[in-house]
């Protein structure tokens, strides 16, 4: 082998731990709303009324094996919910009746916890 194809394999070796990481599971786009029809937000907002639903929209992107999680928290309560990816990419959301005034907070973890998005939104 040739320097330059010695140089091209090292590279090759040091690079591939970043290639990995930037294969992992990512969310390509998340929208807060009001509904969802045919597999997109509908009415895009970030301020619902008491005892509305929102909806958290996602795309995804990376391995079709993983799953996210989706933690609903207001004031110290954090309620999780599993969603299934199942391809890539991939459309899925989740729903929470928004039943007490204040700031939310929706965020969407890998299966290790890593935070991939967070969303902010208000309840009056």
């Amino acid at each position: 082998m040739n320097k330059f194809g010695a140089m091209v394999v090292a590279a090759a070796l040091v690079s591939a731990p970043l290639a990995a990481r930037a294969e992992g599971l990512q969310v390509v786009d998340a929208k807060l709303g009001k509904g969802v029809q045919d597999r997109k937000i509908t009415e895009e907002a970030t301020t619902f009324a008491v005892n509305e639903r929102v909806y958290l929209w996602l795309k995804l992107a990376g391995s079709p094996a993983d799953t996210v999680k989706v933690n609903w928290k207001i004031g110290d309560k954090v309620e999780p919910y599993t969603l299934k990816v199942g391809g890539n990419p991939w459309r899925t959301h989740a729903s929470k009746t928004a039943y007490q005034a204040g700031e939310w907070t929706v965020t969407v973890t890998d299966a290790n916890d890593q935070v991939l998005k967070e969303l902010k939104f208000t309840v009056q």
